[in-house]
């Protein structure tokens, strides 16, 4: 039914036409040179190519590498609970102008008040409120004064932005009250 035709020679290549698709027994050795300098050519721009998309993908993960990392020391710095200190190490010799302050005390300062209150005599010891982050009952301040008045000599009040609504700190020392607990505040006071 269907008749087949005959097959046709290929066509003669055309000088300077593509040689990738002769095959090779049949091109001249020049015509073979130039494939061989086509076929590097190629070679060269597919590595190229290569090239530059292995730089692009390592300086993208470094980018997101680096920029988790700042993120994530970020993080941590700003989720990490601040708390007064409760060495002597870096501090100023300056006194608070009193035993009970309306104002934060410097850190520098309280270490000071840690090593010796007023600047000499025994150690001191401080009592930092925080009723701007925490929910303090309307008395908290005026309950905490009182007990204060009460040591004169080496204990410190004030308010403070720690992570904690009562702290209490001396030297090498640290408690942290979420509520008005008088005898725990006398019993850190006098041990």
């Amino acid at each position: 039914m269907y008749k087949e035709l005959p097959s046709q020679p290929n066509p003669p290549e055309e000088p300077g036409g593509n040689l990738t698709e002769a095959p090779e027994k049949q091109l001249t050795k020049q015509e073979r040179r130039k494939l061989k300098k086509q076929r590097k050519q190629e070679d060269g721009k597919k590595a190229q190519r290569e090239g530059t998309i292995k730089k692009i993908i390592t300086t993208v993960v470094t980018v997101l590498v680096i920029g988790a990392g700042i993120f994530g020391f970020g993080w941590f710095l700003i989720s990490r609970p601040s708390f007064p200190p409760t060495s002597m190490q870096n501090h100023i010799e300056q006194s608070p102008p009193s035993h009970i302050v309306d104002r934060p005390i410097p850190a520098n300062i309280q270490k000071h008040m840690l090593e010796h209150a007023d600047g000499g005599g025994k150690p001191g010891i401080v009592i930092q409120y925080n009723c701007d982050d925490y929910d303090c009952s309307p008395d908290l301040v005026e309950k905490l004064t009182e007990l204060v008045k009460q040591y004169p000599n080496n204990v410190y009040l004030a308010p403070n932005n720690y992570s904690g609504k009562i702290i209490l700190t001396k030297l090498g020392k640290r408690e942290i009250l979420d509520t008005f607990d008088e005898q725990a505040i006398r019993t850190f006071i006098e041990q």
